[in-house]
């Protein structure tokens, strides 16, 4: 198996969000309360699909409509103890409150969930949601599956949401006005945040105790240019950066604590489309990694990844300001390594990589393809390279059928592989770029 396992790159430029079908929209209902011995209230259906819950005053506690001979499945005390009051600056007072247990859409029908602590289901904020709806949220402190907020047009803010604290996962997405993420400033956990399509200058600041994170994704934020709010973010099993077509961001320094966080374990970084920045700077801490960079116009060295060690797949391509490997000098193995385009022909390639220096101690790959990469003329700079399983050299220009003979020549047994232009040499059989 290629790279590493746990990893699962995901498109960077488009995050699609399915929308509920209009048959499970929550329409307003009658309300009751209802009570047990701890003096949370409960709320569900026996049946599929999410819960319809009716408007409520503050005083009272949203529950469900059930059909006949059928009893709401609640959970009873087993929950934990509850308050009659909400956390200090959300929500509204409560005689108790409640857990949901179903899905929750909202999309403009008059939905109200005041009280509502806890959904044990997806919560889904739609275009068509609306402020009074999202206010009435603000008890709710925990979702066990995923929260999406998408293309609401109308958001200037994120208010309603400013008792939540725990999320399966989180993805804003299609709001280029929302640039004010301030209400999620008592999140502590969201193993999956993905930031899409927003007017964010900064990555938003989460609980001190924020923690847990497995996959971050920021993509198509014209305005980003500050990551340094996840310094002090703490990383769960799997770490996965995605970071694409942010027109602006310079740096990623402030990737730094998370990556030191992760310490020694795998991580999978894509950077991609990033035209400002200038360094890789705050990569520093990785040890084992897939790496896929591409379309990084100003970034001059690997030198931030002097401690890369185990490459599981790895990927560079478009970035003309690199002359050389350097940077990579303590980088022993490597999965599939794959310099320039695989995939087009005449397009793509490390334009100004001329050799493999600075693979000081490379030792083994299992795929190696080099494809597109216009003044490679040497294949020398990785002396102790002695294990090569497959080798594709494809439209290098000026690279000589005697350099690729000379290299392939250095090892017992012979690498499978080929040198020629992409029909003939076909690359990306070894690895789809």
């Amino acid at each position: 198996m290629l790279g590493f396992p746990t990893y699962r790159f995901l498109p960077v430029l488009l995050f699609i969000c399915a929308c509920p079908s209009d048959d499970t929209v929550p329409t307003p209902l009658d309300t009751e309360t209802a009570g047990n011995e701890t003096g949370e209230i409960t709320s569900g259906t026996t049946g599929d699909g999410p819960t319809m819950m009716g408007p409520t005053g503050p005083g009272s506690v949203p529950t469900t409509t059930e059909p006949d001979g059928q009893t709401s499945a609640g959970t009873g005390g087993g929950d934990g103890p509850t308050t009659d009051e909400p956390a200090a600056g959300c929500g509204p007072p409560c005689t108790g409150h409640s857990t949901h247990e179903a899905a929750v859409f909202l999309q403009g029908t008059g939905a109200n969930f005041s009280c509502v602590k806890k959904i044990e289901g997806t919560l889904y904020i739609g275009a068509d949601a609306d402020p009074a709806e999202i206010a009435s949220l603000a008890s709710l402190v925990e979702v066990d599956g995923d929260v999406t907020i998408a293309g609401n047009l109308a958001l200037a803010d994120l208010v309603g949401l400013e008792c939540l604290q725990d999320v399966h996962s989180l993805k804003i997405t299609g709001m280029p006005q929302l640039s004010d993420l301030d209400a999620l400033a008592r999140l502590r956990s969201a193993p999956v945040l993905e930031l899409e399509g927003l007017g964010i200058t900064a990555l938003p600041q989460f609980a001190p105790e924020f923690g847990g994170l497995s996959m971050l994704a920021l993509s198509n934020n014209p305005a980003l240019v500050d990551l340094h709010a996840a310094a002090t973010w703490r990383a769960g099993p799997g770490l996965e950066l995605t970071i694409g077509n942010n027109a602006l961001l310079p740096t990623l320094v402030g990737l730094s604590g998370l990556l030191a966080d992760n310490g020694a374990n795998p991580v999978g970084i894509r950077l991609e489309e990033l035209p400002k920045l200038t360094s890789l700077a705050g990569l520093e801490p990785v040890v084992a990694a897939d790496l896929h960079f591409e379309r990084l116009p100003q970034v001059p060295d690997f030198e931030p990844l002097g401690g890369l060690t185990v490459g599981g797949q790895i990927t560079f391509n478009r970035m003309p300001a690199i002359v050389d490997l350097g940077g990579l000098d303590n980088l022993t193995s490597v999965g599939t390594f794959t310099i320039g385009e695989c995939v087009h022909p005449g397009s793509g390639g490390m334009d100004s990589l001329k050799s493999l220096a600075g693979l000081d101690r490379l030792v083994s790959i299992d795929h190696f393809a080099l494809a597109n990469n216009d003044k490679l003329i040497s294949l020398a700079g990785a002396p102790k390279l002695a294990e090569l399983d497959a080798f594709a050299a494809a439209n290098n220009p000026i690279l000589s059928l005697a350099a690729y003979e000379a290299f392939v020549a250095g090892f017992d047994p012979t690498p499978s592989g080929c040198m020629g232009d992409l029909e003939r040499c076909p690359c990306f059989n070894i690895n789809p770029g």
